[in-house]
């Protein structure tokens, strides 16, 4: 009786092994299938992470922002002038050719064109405007050259050369302001010629007509550059940042700094000049937000931006960009 029984408890057991075993290898399939299924429902998400990584890593995206900083900022923390970099100085020389190439060409080719309005004195004092801004260009270009250039030999050579570099910087900035107050009033005077609805100008002088509505659209998109700039660090980026839950903003480096690139930094002693009494206009390191003391280690990012040696130290070996403008450290 008792084998019997015994027989039926194992046969009932080797059954329920099977039938889990069974199961298991059911259900098997359908969870990696479940698996694929949920993969495959999460890759557009994935993509778009990946996407607004390489977005975030971009040079151009790095500048931008860096662009944004400089016309946001406060003014003691501007750091180097975005728009005096080569990169940029070539795409404005770029531009400027082109346009003066075009403007030229067309201005050869329509030569039997009888404009109603003086279009044709709008675009040349147009064209005389782009050879004065390749003009200033040039002139940024070399007073970017002298400023990184090495010591001068002596301390008053060198103070010599830093006042001319000051006088030279004011009389650029006054050429620069000049040149662009011309081109906004002639802007105006060209929109008012163009686009007036009382004559049809474009039969007249089909080419110069076209050409003047290509330049004004050109100036109309550099104008509106700021607004759009806006729009899209201020608007777009954060409202992608919180639909993917990844911060574009500090996305800028992939990795840490290595302990090469962070030597290669310059850094100093900071040194407490004159009547200590009043802290009040002293700088201090946005990082600790504490004021620098004598005989403290301050290290200067390519940025021109300075903070504490061991608060940015710690910082780059995590991020390996600018606390502030985000501007990256060269490889």
């Amino acid at each position: 009786m008792s084998t019997r029984y015994s027989t039926q408890l194992q046969s009932s057991a080797i059954l329920s092994i099977t039938v889990s075993s069974s199961s298991s290898l059911d259900s098997t399939p359908r969870e990696e299938n479940s698996h694929n299924a949920a993969v495959s429902e999460s890759s557009p998400s994935s993509l778009l992470m990946r996407l607004a990584m390489r977005v975030s890593r971009a040079r151009w995206f790095i500048f931008l922002r860096r662009v944004f900083h400089y016309q946001n900022g406060s003014r003691s923390d501007l750091g180097t002038n975005p728009f005096n970099s080569i990169t940029w100085m070539i795409s404005e020389l770029i531009a400027l050719l082109v346009q003066i190439t075009v403007i030229t060409f067309t201005l050869a080719l329509s030569k039997n064109e009888r404009p109603i309005w003086p279009v044709r004195f709008w675009i040349t004092g147009y064209n005389v405007g782009c050879l004065l801004n390749l003009m200033l260009l040039y002139g940024r270009y070399r007073q970017l050259d002298i400023s990184q250039g090495n010591g001068f030999g002596d301390i008053e050579q060198e103070q010599r050369g830093r006042e001319d570099h000051t006088r030279c910087s004011h009389l650029m900035n006054r050429c620069r302001t000049s040149l662009e107050l011309f081109f906004a009033i002639w802007f105006v005077i060209g929109n008012v010629w163009v686009f007036d609805s009382r004559f049809g100008s474009f039969h007249y002088a089909p080419n110069l007509h076209v050409l003047c509505i290509t330049l004004l659209a050109w100036n109309a998109l550099c104008y509106s550059f700021p607004f759009l700039l806006f729009l899209l660090l201020c608007c777009v980026v954060p409202l992608i940042s919180s639909f993917l839950g990844y911060n574009m903003n500090m996305g800028s480096s992939e990795k840490g700094a290595s302990e090469a690139q962070i030597s290669n930094l310059p850094s100093w002693k900071y040194k407490v000049i004159g009547d200590t009494s009043d802290s009040a206009n002293d700088p201090e390191c946005c990082i600790c937000l504490a004021k620098y003391k004598d005989k403290e280690e301050v290290r200067k990012l390519l940025c021109s931006h300075s903070f504490h040696l061991k608060c940015v130290d710690q910082w780059l070996r995590i991020i390996s960009c600018c606390p502030l403008c985000k501007q990256d450290l060269p490889n």
